[in-house]
């Protein structure tokens, strides 16, 4: 059946070139308008010159692109090429032009044609024919909906199984066919048996049909929906989700591989309904898909992808209108929102019942569950910008509906008690009106105190009181509500409670509909508790709901708007996700051009001071040094509003970044003093006092006290663990503290074990792209390639490599850093060309401010030299061992100290 309702289409191009047409789709050539009878071979060489045509084509690019995978000696092209030239006539040599020593060029001008026309069947295959080159397996049934009949289901006629073989006819379709088999293997070296797609077992790419065979995992969406007794509909819909969530699940695990499908729609989605248990999904037919980063194929030793220059372009267009994202349709490159936008509307499809329901205008009156309603929405925003972040996230959201229905009926029905409850206050009131005059703004209890803020906004003096009173009110609520779940306040780190923080999130806006200012109030709070559980994207939510409230208030231009702008552009600085830096620089630009002069002083110079030095502690740590600086100068002003705890919480962080400067001989006493401070004031246990206890275990290290700093990590992560939880991102970040320790000490393993519980950790509670999510996986790549476990090393390497340039940008420090630790994991392994890309396009100053060492680039200059030697370019290494004499000291890390020492004996 065809994706909406039209017709299959295949798309084509005709080239126009001297006096000749090739027709792609066909696969003729017209000379002077007349047919020309030739061979595949000469063709596929035309067709490879035109798809560069007027640029050098070597003899290597059109032997491995017309003899994929087969060594052929150079006459058989030299005898292609021969036979292509008496095709096009006397003037052949002309158009077909020879370049010595390199190869080839299609010269001349070249007009090319798009065209659409529909598909019809590629081969002449029938049921009961044997699969060409597979005698015994026996052709069954046609399958997919493009009406080529290149998809067939085939028995084997012994013992019966059966298997999928998908043909090609062309070198167009043959690409997509070695593209198929290359992101297989990908899939299957990164992730192993967690691989989401059918398994290729076999392929033939040497002679017509062109064909690959892999296993027979059940029915096409479509098909499997059509078989269901009563139809999609009649199935529960609990199942239904399920079987989204199972492919978004699926889609998850392919980009965490670095592959976009790119073609996602039911046809391409399998279902396997074993005799017990649950439905199994997988993804089928990744013939057009794409690689984030086209070097991966090379790293995982995988050739013949299928991905030739200028080939993007083409596949971009090939997937299925009824599931392409806007942004592919206007031109633009896809990435993994348009994986999660056909997503969305497979998840409506399955929601309504209906894989042909096209998701228009009003189709949220059609689903009935609110949250799926939410869910459907962020999946297929029209915006990629508005889209959830990942297909990880919609797993979640789909795994946890249950629970978020259930949250959300328990909200509802306190906020309808609370309306009644007022209601009936409203009728009281009105019968005896002087209960209001008596009490006034003296009402007792939370609600009473908070509007009691409303009513004083214009009485300048008992307005400052009452906004006390109002901010204490929604201290008591954070506190009471999330105290036992926020790990901040000093109690165990159970999340019994992050729920009910959900729940009484959707319960404001409603309760306090005619005080807009007390929800904002409540709204910030919840962000601020929602930012140290690290749940940042629920932290985005509320700081959006209290900005709205302001704006209901008209008090968006307020101190107190103005404050809880800056702590969001914090909160997003923290939050070290893609875009959340970018975001932290705009809010804090914004309020410093709206705050004026006023901008340097006063509580909210104090927060755009300290959102400013965050920003700085990612890009800038002398900008973040003065920033935090500043915040003190103004600190030491005692503006109003200012506790003694923000000033050491500022103390605490400058401590951060002199560490960060590579001064830790000035940050370590910094440190123990707000240790003891935090010790003194709030109890040794409590979270503040831990977290500087880590800083100064930091700053040991830093200072090459290895024992004891590896000491006093270990004496504190069961505390840290069972305070936050094992995956919180300061447990995280002592996790990190210990594998810097012990590699330093050279004992891998257990390094290995730290950053394998830092990627682990961060991607569960922060997202497998996240910035700590992608320091872990680059430790746990940079030990492994310490040890003999080198490959698996360079695959995390790679893996967080194309992560924090897709996520967070090429020229980002902690790109630069994953770039070294690649490049020299490829100098371990003897790639000293690929190693020395790498290598030069390092940042020496971005890398050494990120990991707080200026002499860091001895680092870099023991790679670059090792591959100098190797390449025996001996000036380069004159210049470069005397750089390496730090290395001969006695800290120097046992492994760089051999890897030293080889290179001058062989120098």
């Amino acid at each position: 059946m065809a994706e909406g309702g039209s017709a299959p289409r295949r798309r084509r191009r005709r080239w126009r070139f001297a006096d000749a047409v090739f027709d792609e789709a066909a696969w003729s050539l017209l000379v002077a308008g007349r047919p020309v009878e030739l061979e595949g071979k000469p063709l596929q060489v035309l067709h490879e010159l035109l798809l560069s045509a007027g640029e050098a084509v070597t003899k290597a690019e059109l032997l491995d692109a017309v003899w994929p995978g087969v060594h052929v000696v150079e006459a058989s092209l030299t005898t292609a090429v021969s036979k292509l030239r008496g095709a096009l006539g006397e003037g052949g040599a002309d158009v077909i032009q020879t370049l010595p020593r390199v190869g080839y060029r299609l010269a001349g001008p070249v007009e090319v044609e798009q065209l659409s026309t529909p598909l019809a069947p590629r081969f002449a295959f029938a049921s009961g024919d044997p699969v060409p080159g597979r005698p015994q397996w026996v052709l069954e049934e046609a399958l997919g909906d493009s009406g080529a009949d290149d998809v067939w289901r085939a028995r084997h006629q012994k013992v019966h199984e059966s298997r999928i073989f998908k043909f090609a006819d062309a070198p167009d379709r043959l690409r997509s066919l070695r593209r198929e088999v290359a992101l297989f293997r990908l899939m299957r070296n990164v992730l192993g048996d967690r691989r989401p797609c059918a398994d290729v077992l076999e392929w033939n790419f040497d002679v017509a049909p062109f064909f690959i065979e892999a296993a027979d995992a059940g029915q096409d969406m479509r098909a499997w929906a059509g078989s269901l007794k009563g139809g999609l509909a009649a199935m529960p819909l609990e199942r239904r989700i399920a079987i989204v969530a199972d492919l978004a699940r699926a889609v998850a695990a392919a980009h965490g591989a670095g592959v976009l499908h790119k073609d996602l729609k039911p046809a391409n989605v399998l279902i396997e309904t074993p005799p017990e248990g649950a439905p199994v999904v997988r993804l089928a037919d990744f013939g057009s898909g794409w690689l984030l980063d086209q070097a991966t194929l090379d790293l995982h030793g995988i050739s013949g992808g299928g991905f030739p220059p200028g080939e993007d372009e083409a596949s971009t267009r090939s997937d299925t209108a009824a599931y392409r994202a806007p942004e592919v349709t206007q031109g633009g490159a896809p990435g993994m929102a348009a994986d999660l936008y056909a997503l969305g509307l497979i998840l409506y499809q399955m929601t309504v019942g209906d894989l042909d329901r096209p998701l228009a205008a009003g189709w949220e009156g059609e689903v009935d569950d609110p949250l799926l309603r939410e869910d459907i929405a962020l999946a297929a925003a029209g915006d990629p910008s508005r889209r959830l972040d990942s297909a990880a996230l919609l797993v979640e959201r789909l795994d946890t509906l249950d629970q978020r229905r259930k949250a959300r009926a328990e909200a509802e029905a306190e906020a309808e008690r609370r309306e009644a409850e007022r209601r009936r206050e409203d009728a009281r009131a009105t019968r005896r009106p002087w209960i209001r005059l008596a009490v006034g703004l003296g009402a007792v209890g939370l609600v009473a105190t908070s509007t009691a803020a409303l009513v004083a906004v214009n009485q300048k003096n008992e307005a400052r009181a009452q906004t006390a009173a109002a901010e204490a009110s929604y201290a008591f609520l954070v506190d009471d509500l999330l105290g036992q779940a926020n790990p901040l306040s000093g109690s165990a780190a159970e999340e019994t409670l992050a729920a009910a923080a959900l729940r009484a999130r959707s319960t404001v806006d409603a309760r306090f509909a005619r005080q807009p200012e007390v929800a904002a109030g409540l709204h910030l709070s919840l962000a601020t508790a929602f930012v140290q559980r690290g749940q940042y994207d629920e932290a985005r939510r509320s700081f959006g709901l209290a900005a709205a409230a302001y704006e209901r208030a008209g008090l968006q231009k307020s101190p107190a708007a103005a404050r809880a702008r800056l702590l969001h552009a914090r909160a997003e600085a923290l939050s070290a996700q893609p875009g959340g830096l970018a975001t932290a620089k705009t809010l804090a630009a914004v309020e410093r051009r709206n705050l004026g002069p006023a901008a340097d002083k006063g509580m909210l110079g104090f927060h755009l001071a300290q959102a400013e030095a965050v920003i700085g502690f990612f890009e800038d740590l002398d900008a973040s040094s003065a920033a935090f600086a500043r915040a003190l100068a103004i600190a030491g002003t005692r503006p109003e509003g200012l506790s003694d705890r923000d000033v050491l919480l500022v103390r605490q962080q400058q401590a951060v970044v002199l560490m960060r400067l590579g001064r830790p001989a000035e940050a370590l006493p910094l440190a123990r003093r707000v240790a003891a401070d935090w010790a003194r004031t709030l109890g040794p246990d409590h979270a503040n006092a831990l977290i500087a206890r880590q800083h100064v275990a930091q700053a040991r290290l830093m200072t090459g006290d290895l024992e004891t700093a590896l000491a006093e990590a270990d004496a504190l992560l069961p505390v840290m663990t069972e305070r936050f939880g094992r995956n919180s991102r300061y447990t995280l970040g002592l996790q990190s503290t210990r594998y810097e320790v012990l590699a330093a000490l050279g004992r891998y393993d257990e390094a290995a074990e730290a950053a394998n519980a830092v990627w682990r950790g961060a991607e569960i509670s922060q997202g497998p792209n996240a910035h700590q999510t992608l320091v872990g996986l680059n430790d746990l790549g940079a030990v492994l390639c310490r040890t003999d476990e080198r490959r698996q090393g360079l695959r995390h390497l790679d893996q967080a490599y194309r992560a924090s340039r897709e996520g967070f940008g090429d020229d980002y420090p902690l790109t630069h850093v994953i770039r070294f630790y690649l490049g020299e994991c490829l100098v371990l392994d003897g790639r000293y060309g690929e190693a020395k890309q790498l290598l030069t396009r390092v940042d020496r100053e971005r890398v050494g401010g990120l990991v707080g060492d200026a002499a860091w680039g001895v680092m870099l200059d023991l790679a670059l030299a090792e591959i100098a030697a190797a390449e025996h370019d001996q000036a380069a290494l004159r210049q470069l061992l005397p750089r390496l004499s730090d290395l001969t000291a006695s800290d120097t890390p046992p492994f760089e100290r051999r890897r030293h020492a080889r290179l001058v004996r062989s120098g």
